[in-house]
């Protein structure tokens, strides 16, 4: 490896990849901010000592936790070349995103490498974890920004992707920062150059060095017994010699104890969440249970109040029987009273004709008689 080669990457190599493309997806360093032109940018210098094609989908506004799967879909909707020629993907972000989005972070690192392999099947996934400066962040946000990073190449290790950390590359050397988290065009060329130590690593094939055995075992004795006593030692030699771990050993379990302590402070950082999650949650429940508390006695107030009316109510209608029962009295007094006065008026009717008949009579007679009384006035004069 090159002059980074203090960038944490994967032990095991994954050999070289066939294809002329490599596509880049990240945030703002891996649209080129801070570089002076586009060709100076940490994607286009990696692309062109790589010898391939860049395809660049990176956004100025896009973090892990926001906006990387969004831009995952764009490269596998861009149909304007032949994916089964991407060799690499480059995946690049951390440094701005929250450690309040610990869990999202991870849960968007995993689904940006299911789809980018999903679009480009026969790439290498290489995930450049926290591309960028950290100076001027405070010792708290550099340790939230460790813990991100940690989370992010994590994710990726187990999902066996290329893994790189790159957030020592830059650092805190103000000679290689443009302003923020975003590098000058020297510190787009150191971070382009780890990457690609890092992608050429993972090309080869892993070599070990075996530890040549400095203890010579030697007798100037000839008789049968010190030979014997030679023989068992130089076995013995050879079995040590045979257990001693190689230099690839050595270097993974390094990199494993490394890997289980970042993976355990990502883990007790998501416990830590998840405990002020379920702290949240609790006061949140003891509010509702408070406010329960309340609308119970509400609602026992308003059942007294309803029993009350409910007695009221019966009250009411007890008095209203009453009313009715004396009004039924009434009624039928009245309907007594109506068909006596119904017989009298037919009486009365009856008179009144018996009246009129009469007098009809009567008038006949009085006309009979004045017709009398006339004859005999004429009967006179004659």
């Amino acid at each position: 490896m090159g002059a980074y080669a203090g960038v944490a990457t994967n032990l095991l190599r994954s050999g070289a990849r066939a294809g002329s493309i490599i596509v880049w997806i990240g945030g703002p360093v891996t649209n080129g901010g801070g570089a002076s032109t586009g060709s100076k940018r940490m994607s286009s210098i990696a692309s062109r000592d790589l010898g391939l094609t860049e395809k660049n989908y990176a956004a100025a506004s896009v973090t892990v936790s926001n906006g990387l799967v969004t831009r995952c879909y764009a490269a596998r909707d861009d149909t304007s070349y032949d994916h089964a020629q991407v060799a690499y993907v480059v995946l690049a972000g951390g440094l701005e995103d929250p450690i309040s989005a610990l869990a999202t972070v991870i849960a968007k690192a995993r689904d940006a490498i299911n789809e980018c392999r999903k679009a480009f099947p026969r790439a290498r996934i290489v995930w450049a974890a926290g591309p960028g400066c950290i100076t001027g962040a405070t010792i708290e946000a550099r340790n939230d920004q460790t813990t991100v990073i940690n989370a992010i190449t994590s994710t990726a290790r187990r999902m066996d992707a290329l893994t790189l950390d790159l957030r020592s590359v830059c650092g805190t050397d103000r000679t290689l920062q443009s302003s923020g988290i975003l590098p000058n065009d020297e510190g787009h060329a150191r971070l382009a150059e780890a990457i690609v130590d890092a992608i050429r690593d993972d090309q080869g094939e892993p070599v070990d060095q075996p530890i040549t055995p400095t203890r010579t075992y030697s007798s100037g004795l000839n008789d049968w017994a010190s030979r014997q006593v030679e023989a068992t030692r130089r076995r013995e030699a050879e079995k040590r010699e045979a257990n001693r771990p190689t230099g690839t050993e050595l270097g993974g379990v390094t990199q494993k104890l490394d890997e289980l302590t970042q993976a355990q402070g990502v883990q007790q950082v998501l416990l830590e969440q998840q405990q002020d999650e379920l702290d949240e949650h609790q006061q949140e429940l003891e509010a509702q249970q408070q406010k329960l508390t309340q609308h119970q006695s509400e609602l026992e107030a308003q059942q007294k109040s309803l029993k009350s009316a409910q007695d009221a109510i019966k009250q009411a209608q007890e008095q209203l029987a009453k009313i009715v029962g004396d009004q039924g009295d009434q009624v039928n007094t009245l309907k007594t009273l109506t068909e006596s006065l119904q017989k009298t008026d037919e009486k009365i009717d009856t008179i009144q004709r018996t009246l009129w008949e009469n007098q009809q009579k009567l008038d006949n007679r009085i006309d009979k008689l004045d017709e009398r009384v006339q004859k005999l006035e004429n009967g006179t004069s004659a």
